[in-house]
Parts: structure tokens; sequence; C-alpha cells
């Protein structure tokens, strides 16, 4: 199986790029053989999109059927690669932020809303921004993959549920902005080691953001507590893993 890492950069709120960017690397990468191509956490609407206001979020958050994830799922398919990418989700009067994967025959697989809060500002109402409370997964090529969303692996309660999981890898999109100089300075080990005990390969995938506090890109393979495949922060582009 062969799957993309792809450390791309977002706007906030414009969806037109930020779905356009996903689009242009299915295009890109259709007859290269990917599987998969995963982008990083709330990349469709950017990670700062939200004003913890509900009735102005809900012309930010996105249902399942949009337009604009319907319209990618149907390049998905022109392209014969699948996709996953995060979004901030609408769903009754409730918002999540959710990982969906979408095959390359532009079906959803798997749609995981984060099981930690680390994602809300204080202000937001609890009652209306949530967590997701199941540990999804998909299938693809034979391989059974989970999903954790950022901080959901820095809770040990919650890191002990993903390690209760048989499953052959995990992806792990996030939103990191340390600077280069820190993340080398000693936090990329410390995220190595942190998911060790999964025992499976964990594949993270970085964004990039000019928002105030930037964000550096990079996509990163763990495994046994050890990098084994980096596009480094501070790098945009694709990571190629073979599983």
């Amino acid at each position: 199986m062969r799957i993309g890492l792809i450390a791309d950069r977002f706007i906030n709120n414009d969806l037109d790029h930020n779905f356009g960017r996903m689009s242009s690397w299915l295009t890109r990468c259709a007859g290269l053989r990917y599987d998969l191509l995963c982008f990083g956490e709330s990349f469709a609407q950017g990670f700062d999109a939200l004003t913890w206001q509900p009735d102005r979020d809900v012309e930010i958050a996105l249902m399942q059927n949009n337009s604009h994830i319907q319209k990618l799922a149907e390049t998905a398919h022109a392209c014969q690669t699948g996709i996953g990418f995060g979004y901030i989700e609408h769903d009754e009067k409730y918002f999540y932020s959710s990982y969906m994967v979408i095959s390359n025959q532009g079906n959803q697989l798997v749609n995981f809303r984060r099981v930690s809060p680390g994602w809300k500002e204080r202000v937001s109402d609890p009652g209306i921004y949530q967590e997701g409370n199941a540990f999804g997964s998909f299938h693809l090529e034979g391989k059974n993959i989970g999903i954790a969303i950022c901080g959901d692996l820095w809770h040990d309660e919650l890191l002990e549920r993903f390690c209760e999981q048989e499953k052959d890898l995990l992806l792990w999109p996030l939103y990191i902005n340390y600077s280069p100089e820190d993340w080398f300075g000693g936090e990329r080990e410390e995220y190595a080691k942190r998911v060790a005990a999964l025992n499976r390969p964990v594949l993270m995938i970085n964004s990039l953001s000019d928002a105030p506090e930037k964000a550096y890109g990079g996509a990163y393979v763990f495994e046994n507590g050890i990098v084994k495949q980096e596009l480094a922060l501070g790098e945009s582009g694709i990571l190629t893993v073979t599983i």
C-alpha cells in the first residue's frame, strides 16, 4: 500500500483554496499508484477558522454531504486515488473536529471525530462544540487503519484505548506550530517516544499556515519510538510511505 502524507498550506476560511489544493494533489498524483493521500487536521477550513459563536460557525462548518466534499469525492474517483482530510463538521446542532477518508471510488470510508477536547477555545459551549465517542477505523488494501487527531494521543487514558485497538497503522493528522528550532531541539523525539507504545507505524501529517502562530508543515512516520521517515518540519510537499 502506498500512502502520500501531504504538508501543504491552508488559508483560514478559504474553502476554494483549500479544497483546490487537495484536488490539485489528486490530479498531480493520478497514475502514480497512490492508494491514499492524507492532509492535516482541519485542513478544509483552516485550524483557526471558527469564531466559537454557533450562529456564525454554522456558516463555516461543513456537513458530510457538502458540495465541496462531494466534488472532492468525484475528483478522487476520477483520479482513482483515495483522500483523507480534516474538517470542522456540522451535524444537527453540534460541531466536531473530524477527519474523513474517501476511497478511490469516491465513497466515504470513515468519518472520525476527535475524542479529545484540545481543539476548542475556552469560550466554546461544550454542549455544542463536542468530541466524538467512537474510535473508528477503515480497511484499505488489506490493512486495518486507525485514526487519531492531534491531542487524542496526549491523554493517557485515550492512548490506552488506541493501544488496545488491533490496527496495522495509525494516521495522526494534527496542527502543531512549533518553531523548527524547538522541534529539532527535542520535541521531535518526544513525539516519537509518545506513540511508541502503539507498536505500529504512526503517520503524522501537519499543515503550513501563515496565521500569527505560524505552522511549518512536515510529515513523519514514527515506529518503536524512533523516526522512520520524515518530510522535515519547515518543508512542504509529499512524503511517500509504503506499508
